[in-house]
């Protein structure tokens, strides 16, 4: 079920609809089926690789400000 961009004739509002079968669709703004369909740019999304991990030091003044065992500002030292 492809996603379409579209814009309405009438109104001018620019707007996405996901588009079943023959379904026709209308503008959400002002109900008309005069539209145009637009070019859409393709997008494709892939996993981004993961950095490094790098061991920093850690002074223990924000892992003993939480009271928590570190992993946030020092990237998890294991300071207590």
């Amino acid at each position: 079920m492809p996603i379409f961009e579209y814009r309405c004739k009438k109104c001018n509002e620019v707007f996405e609809v996901l588009v079943r079968g023959s379904q026709k669709p209308e503008c959400p703004n002002c109900k008309s089926k005069r539209l145009e369909k637009l070019i859409s740019t393709f997008n494709a999304s892939a996993p981004k690789p993961s950095p490094r991990k790098r061991r920093q030091s850690c002074s223990g003044e924000c892992c003993s400000s939480q009271n928590t065992r570190c992993g946030g500002c020092c990237g998890g030292c294991g300071c207590a």
